[in-house]
């Protein structure tokens, strides 16, 4: 018998990949066989505390045969995931995002909580199952769910996120919770070396609405000023990727971590008039104040899915 392959998003985050190692684990503790894989390359911030932990980046997913079995962590949404994933046997769903428009042929597993981590539904996923949770696991675990929760700042973060890192850190044994995840966020912020291209690559999600398709970027950084400093260059990369790629619209918020506000940067007047109705905010010289909107989860996509289902 296969091994189910175990994948997080496309332009995968922290939890996402994290999330594909653990659920792999926890799969491997119920006598399951799993492996997990990625679909892009990961960001400095979870390179960084993957090899804090002497954990080895899972292998990138190119070729998969049809009917191979699958489970998705950290989404659900058909333009998030690996191309060919109607040819595939889905068997697994573990998430805390809305459910968006995946169908399957037979009855699956479906885990999805209204969390800030996908990490925290599998923490209770080990609890019930009465499995073990190594210091190296809890490690993990507990950094996907400081940086999907910006250390607990975003208006996702939930009473049981806190306490449910509190839970694995008696397990993982840092001391200093705030300092660990600040040295996180340095590494997300290192784009010193990086290119434009690859910059507004770190973290977009696509969405579909009816006709419309949508890309929504982040940058979380602790440097706001580096990115936009490289405003014209960005501008330019998202008309051509809009082009290419028949959107309807773009937009790439840059995320303040330290100060919690969101500049977003548009390549155009009609990002500019969606934005405008959306938010009643209006742009100069290609960027938006969206104060501070800093969960695209929680305040930015469910205003844009309502507009654009309109």
């Amino acid at each position: 018998m296969s091994h189910i392959y175990v994948t997080g998003h496309k332009i995968p985050d922290t939890d996402s990949i994290i999330s594909a190692i653990i659920f792999s684990e926890y799969l491997n503790q119920k006598w399951i066989e799993a492996k997990a894989y990625r679909l892009w390359e990961l960001n400095n911030e979870t390179r960084y505390i993957l090899e804090k932990v002497w954990i080895s980046e899972p292998e990138l997913l190119v070729n998969i045969e049809s009917w191979s079995k699958m489970a998705l962590v950290d989404h659900n949404e058909k333009s998030q995931t690996i191309d060919n994933i109607d040819e595939l046997e889905l068997e697994y769903i573990v998430d805390h995002h809305k459910i968006w428009n995946l169908s399957t042929n037979n009855p699956i597993f479906i885990r999805t909580e209204k969390v800030c981590s996908t990490n925290s539904v599998l923490f209770k996923m080990f609890k019930e199952s009465n499995l073990v949770i190594s210091k190296q696991y809890a490690t993990l675990m507990l950094s996907a769910i400081l940086s999907d929760s910006l250390g607990f700042r975003s208006p996702t973060t939930t009473p049981e996120d806190k306490i449910i890192v509190e839970e694995l850190n008696e397990i993982a044994w840092i001391s200093d919770l705030e300092s660990f995840a600040m040295d996180m966020f340095k590494a997300k912020s290192d784009l010193w070396d990086i290119s434009i291209e690859d910059l507004i690559k770190i973290d977009y999600k696509e969405f579909e609405f009816w006709s419309k398709k949508i890309w929504v970027w982040t940058v979380e950084t602790t440097n706001p000023d580096y990115s936009l400093s490289r405003k014209n260059e960005i501008i330019e990369w998202m008309k051509k990727i809009k082009n290419e790629f028949s959107l309807d619209f773009i937009m790439l918020s840059i995320v303040d971590i330290i100060n919690e506000k969101n500049i977003t940067i548009i390549p155009g007047e009609s990002e500019s008039i969606v934005l405008n109705e959306v938010f009643s905010t209006k742009e100069e010289n290609n960027l938006v104040d969206l104060w501070s909107r800093i969960s695209r989860k929680k305040q930015i996509i469910p205003q844009l899915t309502e507009y654009f289902n309109k």
